[in-house]
């Protein structure tokens, strides 16, 4: 299925002929990781992550916190954790590469060593915004040098108190804040101005941080969320990390886009909290069919795929861009707006998924915020859709190579950042199981 294309290597996806069912169990969920080692890092003793997901985020996740002093094991679906119970024994220089969530949750864990931890990244995380992360650390007595990576930070005279958090340009900022606040002395409350941006992620690290014991009170008025930390001293935990659903829609989308395929998701629930589980859900608004089963959700393509019209994908913007390539191949047109954080990812998304999906064929309008799509007439020749390194890109225009004739991903290794086994777990839907 591999071809050389300009001197990189490329993945032709042929269209998926074959009906049937199939049943697949994606990785662990990246958010869900990458939440649990922060907390089972800086925590006591010791931490065991079942089914997490070893990708290039949390490797290089795990990888930091090592450098600063934690017990840190892989093994064949297990992660375990040594925690350092408050303070990181050592500083150093850690580089987490193109992980944004990765980089801020360390500039906040930075913060509980006593000595300087300087905090880097690729080309294009040294242009993505930590400002915010920045002033709020430094509110509380952090000393951070550096208003985009690498950043050096001190500890300082840090304490806990209350933060009052304007609108921001991400929510891993408030996550971050959110994920180091039981260590801090006296606690940690944040009253965060609405709307909040990717708000349901704030909404999976609140929950992260009950499932690790921590009492958060959390209240929401018309204009303001209120979270409040405790001061907690988190102990070990054994916790088994359920299935991205991130990872999960693009099986899916190809599920809705064939009339007769089923797949079914093995371990994931219809009343996940993880964002982009909505996504899923609203595969069966358009068309497909989603039922939950005994084994997980299940999606089966019906030969209907209406368009979105509008809809607004602010809880769900990473999953936006597979919905995108639904949309595509839909019987009407849709905008999909609420994406103001994409141009700030690994790359600018709503550019890059606009060009590859006109490539591919459609009618594409891209604003700041939002992509316009009117479905694919004709255009079937052979296309190669180059998505600048970004694994989302990549793994969202598979989705239309599975119907849409004669594409390739040009370096289809980009997805290793969240998903590594993705083109082997495409090829399972391609070869069939339970007797397909």
């Amino acid at each position: 299925m591999r071809k050389k294309n300009a001197g990189l290597t490329a993945e032709s996806v042929p269209v998926l002929k074959r009906a049937g069912h199939r049943t697949l169990r994606v990785p662990g969920s990246k958010s869900l990781t990458q939440r649990a080692i922060m907390l089972g890092a800086i925590g006591a003793g010791r931490t065991v992550l079942l089914e997490p997901l070893l990708c290039d985020d949390t490797k290089l996740l795990s990888e930091a916190m090592a450098t600063l002093g934690v017990g840190v094991k892989w093994s064949s679906k297990k992660l375990i954790l040594h925690g350092i119970d408050r303070q990181f024994p050592r500083g150093g220089n850690v580089n987490l590469g193109a992980g944004g969530t990765p980089s801020r949750f360390m500039i906040a864990a930075g913060s509980l060593s006593d000595n300087p931890v300087v905090v880097d990244g690729n080309r294009r995380m040294r242009q993505r915004p930590v400002g915010e992360l920045v002033t709020m650390l430094s509110q509380l007595g952090a000393s951070i040098e550096g208003e985009h990576l690498p950043v050096t930070v001190h500890r300082a005279s840090m304490t806990g108190g209350e933060l009052h958090i304007p609108l921001t340009k991400s929510s891993q900022f408030i996550s971050a804040m959110l994920l180091i606040a039981p260590f801090l002395e006296g606690g940690l409350t944040l009253v965060c101005k609405k709307p909040i941006t990717s708000e349901s992620y704030v909404d999976l690290t609140v929950e992260m941080l009950r499932v690790f014991g921590v009492s958060v009170l959390d209240n929401a008025g018309e204009t303001e969320r209120t979270i409040t930390v405790p001061q907690t001293r988190i102990t070990h935990r054994e916790l088994t990390i359920e299935p991205d659903a991130s990872s999960a829609v693009y099986f899916a989308a190809v599920a809705t886009l064939h009339k007769g395929l089923s797949v079914t998701l093995e371990g994931l629930r219809l009343d996940s909290l993880q964002p982009d589980a909505e996504a899923i859900r609203l595969l069966g608004t358009i068309g497909a069919d989603v039922q939950e089963t005994d084994l997980g959700i299940q999606i089966t393509g019906t030969g209907t795929i209406h368009g979105f019209g509008d809809l607004d994908a602010s809880h769900f913007p990473d999953a936006s861009l597979c919905l995108a390539a639904v949309a595509a191949v839909a019987d009407s047109p849709s905008r999909i707006y609420g994406l103001e954080t994409l141009p700030l990812k690994e790359s600018d998304r709503i550019e890059v998924m606009a060009r590859s999906l006109a490539k591919a064929g459609c009618g594409v309008g891209a604003g700041t915020s939002d992509m316009r799509i009117s479905p694919i007439q004709g255009g079937n020749g052979p296309t190669a859709i180059d998505p600048v390194g970004d694994h989302r890109i990549a793994m969202s225009m598979a989705v239309l190579a599975t119907k849409r004739p004669g594409i390739s991903i040009v370096d289809p290794k980009c997805v290793t950042k969240s998903y590594p086994n993705f083109w082997k777990d495409l090829r399972k839907v391609y070869e069939g199981n339970d007797g397909s």
